[in-house]
């Protein structure tokens, strides 16, 4: 079972389940007891630390904390902010070299992708491939695919 949560509200984006790593294994500690096998940490960018004095982001405190694989999302591939796609508002390209890196690190063992693959539905294969430059920008029409 995957256990999908996220530390901001989307009318809230200072809304916290956890200020600090311990506040937040006290959450995660039970469910993942209880035979969560996987959690899908949800943030808005998933470069941003989760807490001070530590690069981690959520997905990276949850592995850490819970032994358990570790999803991140957040802004893949782009540099817009994700709730303008609903105004209206495309997105730039953004580089995943950080993301990579973080892969690499072992800081998370997945990667869920949004808007990027609603504009581009083989973006992943693309990125596997190293053809970035076939990537396009996020369009707000592509939302549409989603009706």
């Amino acid at each position: 079972m995957i256990f999908r949560y996220s530390q901001w509200k989307q009318d809230a984006y200072d809304a916290r389940l956890a200020e600090t790593p311990q506040e937040l294994e006290a959450i995660l500690a039970p469910l993942a007891a209880a035979g969560v096998d996987a959690f899908h940490a949800s943030t808005r960018r998933y470069w941003l630390p989760e807490f001070e004095d530590s690069d981690l982001n959520l997905a990276g405190w949850t592995k850490k904390l819970t032994g358990r694989p570790a999803i991140t999302v957040g802004s893949v591939g782009l540099n817009g902010e994700f709730l303008k796609a609903f105004q209206g508002q495309g997105a730039e390209l953004g580089s995943i070299d950080n993301l990579l890196d973080r892969m690499e690190r072992d800081e998370f063992d997945l990667v869920a992708v949004g808007r990027a693959l609603l504009q581009d539905p083989n973006w992943a294969a693309k990125v596997l491939a190293g053809r970035f430059d076939e990537l396009a920008p996020y369009e707000p029409a592509s939302i549409q695919t989603l009706s």
